[in-house]
């Protein structure tokens, strides 16, 4: 780790069946931190993970069954708690961190006018399938060439301040999966606090198996997600707009159309059209009942 990294920072990677080259980005993101938490939730190879997580120097925890994201993530949450970090840096088991990328985005924070308002601190997120960063239409709050202040920001390459964790509460492990990390950063915001993504520090990564497609001259992604998370998606971002609706109309209104409109190029474009259109109505039901946690029932 660099001994230019200013703060103690904690870094929790969340895995679920992951390949065999965690080992190499488990160990690309322990020489950045002071502690690693990987919370592995019931993985087939669950003890190859935990090999991998001990070669790298990380601690491990091996949850017997997959208790979501949002619980994975509490339990780095009260790790780094215990610990003492000033941050908690979360990502996702794909995540292939950058040198010193950390460090860059600690000391470029010591830029920032209202450092003590920033919940999160995160890279920006560069989408492997499609080559573009991932942001909607209006989500970009205000820009420099250096940072953008943002409505929300995905879990993998970001860094959360623990201190807020007491304030707004942890992750919502009704959720279970999807929108966990959109919902933690709207109640941040709800609060009166920032988050920041800075231009420079970029994480490549994969949102599901993104490709783009041109139809009558229009650039469609088509995400590729399994009809469970096409539920998971449903009924959690319906329960997003209805939550910050009054907090924040734009976000709520420009989630109802990404969820409409990807919905929409899903039963146009994909494969499994019937089964995500089942998951999705499930996904609605589900919402309307006010049924949430993990999908026990199947689709």
């Amino acid at each position: 780790m660099s001994d230019s990294m200013s703060g103690t920072v904690f870094a929790v990677v969340v895995t679920y069946n992951p390949d065999d080259k965690l080992a190499d980005r488990l160990q690309a993101l322990r020489e950045q931190v002071h502690g690693l938490l990987v919370v592995d939730n019931g993985s087939n190879n669950a003890e190859a993970v935990h090999s991998m997580a001990l070669q790298a120097g990380c601690s491990v925890v091996l949850n017997l069954e997959n208790l979501g994201i949002a619980e994975a993530l509490n339990q780095g949450a009260r790790a780094a708690i215990q610990f003492g970090a000033e941050w908690l840096a979360t990502f996702d088991q794909d995540s292939q961190v950058a040198p010193e990328a950390i460090a860059q985005l600690l000391a470029a924070s010591a830029t920032l006018p209202q450092l003590d308002r920033v919940a999160i601190l995160a890279m920006s997120h560069r989408d492997r399938g499609t080559g573009r960063d991932y942001h909607r239409a209006g989500e970009i709050l205000k820009e420099t060439e250096q940072w953008r202040s943002v409505r929300t920001t995905i879990t993998s390459g970001s860094l959360v301040r623990v201190s807020v964790f007491p304030q707004v509460g942890f992750f919502d492990t009704r959720l279970f999966i999807d929108t966990v990390d959109l919902e933690f950063c709207l109640r941040c915001r709800s609060q009166g606090l920032m988050v920041m993504e800075n231009r420079v520090v970029i994480l490549a990564h994969s949102m599901g198996n993104s490709t783009t497609r041109v139809v009558f001259g229009f650039p469609l992604v088509l995400t590729g997600h399994s009809p469970l998370r096409r539920y998971y998606i449903t009924r959690n971002q319906l329960e997003m707009c209805r939550r910050f609706a009054g907090a924040d109309l734009r976000w709520a209104l420009g989630a109802f159309w990404d969820l409409t409109s990807g919905s929409a190029i899903t039963l146009l474009l994909e494969t499994e059209r019937r089964a995500k259109l089942y998951a999705m109505l499930s996904g609605l039901g589900d919402f309307m009942l006010r049924r949430f946690g993990r999908r026990t029932r199947p689709l």
